[in-house]
């Protein structure tokens, strides 16, 4: 029964892209196919006739994955897309006046996409970026994701509320106009360099339940969401910069991978932390390097273990015990700078 309710869903999935893209490519949409994961471009040309960009996808069997539509905004497709959370992003935009638009899609309860026809004038002209937890504008040169899409954060698919072949898409309001012309950046932005890897972070927070469950935990906002993790760590005596945002960047149900463009909201988060007194809880007071440190020794003596090679230390190498190196000693100790760099190779060792 598993495997037939399986297949139904994957003829059904598959049945509702090709209707989909039949009905995108009339409006002369500009589309591009994804992984519902990550977002990853899949190399197939969905310009071709539906047959052969199907094969290469599923194959025979409908064994391949399911994926998600996405349109390339901006002067391709004359289009430009502003998505909003509902409540916290209507609230900031409801200031300006009346900015909704008639050709609209919902991702579940809270957020929405508003689609608009390319306007030529200067403000949308070149690469025009926004980006927070409760609002986003999809402009020259990026791609927004179209129903049927399945969003992972979320675990919800997008799906029209009022399609585009049915209420065409229309110029921005002045209210709006007014909006974005006031917080649109001119740059592009790219994906900053984060100074921890997903690996290394989770070395850290695997101690915590507080924040493990923060991590993972859903909020009806992403600002409350960033915010509850941040609390999470501070509490547990993580309070450095570069943790807090590699934190922010890595966590799972963040859109921060996805939309680099928030690298500067983070920003402002962490650096709104440094300023508050923080309660650390963690009784021995190490540095979040020692604790990073153990973790890749212990590591090592697992694989030496396993390898049949006696470990440095006896007992069994567990993490979670909380085995921790000697605190700095008081006085004038030489300390090698902690680098990135070093442990992702010391990380492919293990």
């Amino acid at each position: 029964m598993e495997t037939c309710l399986n297949l139904k869903s994957r003829l059904d999935h598959k049945e509702a892209a090709v209707s989909h893209v039949k009905k995108y490519q009339e409006l002369g949409w500009a589309l591009q196919a994804l992984m519902p994961l990550d977002g990853t471009y899949l190399e197939v040309d969905l310009r071709e006739n539906p047959e052969t960009w199907v094969s290469r996808l599923w194959g025979p069997g409908l064994s391949g994955p399911k994926i998600s539509l996405g349109v390339r905004t901006g002067k391709r497709s004359r289009l430009m897309v502003l998505e909003v959370a509902k409540g916290q992003g209507e609230a900031i935009l409801d200031q300006y006046g009346e900015w909704r638009a008639e050709c609209t899609a919902a991702l579940g309860a809270g957020r929405e996409q508003h689609f608009y026809a390319w306007d030529p004038s200067p403000l949308f002209d070149s690469v025009s970026c926004l980006a927070t937890p409760e609002i986003r504008w999809f402009g020259e040169g990026q791609v927004v994701p179209l129903p049927p899409s399945f969003d992972a954060g979320m675990q919800e698919t997008w799906r029209w509320l009022c399609p585009p072949w049915e209420k065409p898409p229309q110029s921005p309001s002045q209210a709006l106009s007014r909006f974005l012309q006031q917080h649109l950046t001119r740059e592009p932005q790219s994906r900053p360099e984060v100074s921890l890897s997903w690996q290394e972070v989770y070395c850290l927070v695997s101690p915590f339940e507080s924040l493990l469950q923060a991590l993972s935990a859903s909020y009806p906002s992403m600002l409350n969401y960033y915010q509850g993790i941040i609390d999470a760590a501070v509490a547990v005596g993580l309070k450095a910069p570069e943790v807090l945002l590699s934190l922010l960047w890595h966590a799972p149900r963040g859109v921060a991978g996805q939309q680099p463009e928030i690298w500067g909201f983070l920003q402002k988060l962490v650096a709104a932390t440094q300023d508050q007194p923080g309660t650390i809880t963690s009784p021995e007071n190490v540095p979040w390097e020692v604790y990073l440190g153990n973790f890749l020794s212990l590591a090592r003596e697992t694989s030496a273990s396993s390898s049949g090679q006696p470990p440095d230390k006896p007992g069994p190498p567990c993490f979670f015990q909380r085995r921790l190196a000697k605190p700095p000693q008081p006085g004038v100790v030489i300390r090698t700078p902690f680098s990135c760099r070093k442990i992702r190779e010391d990380l492919r060792k293990v």
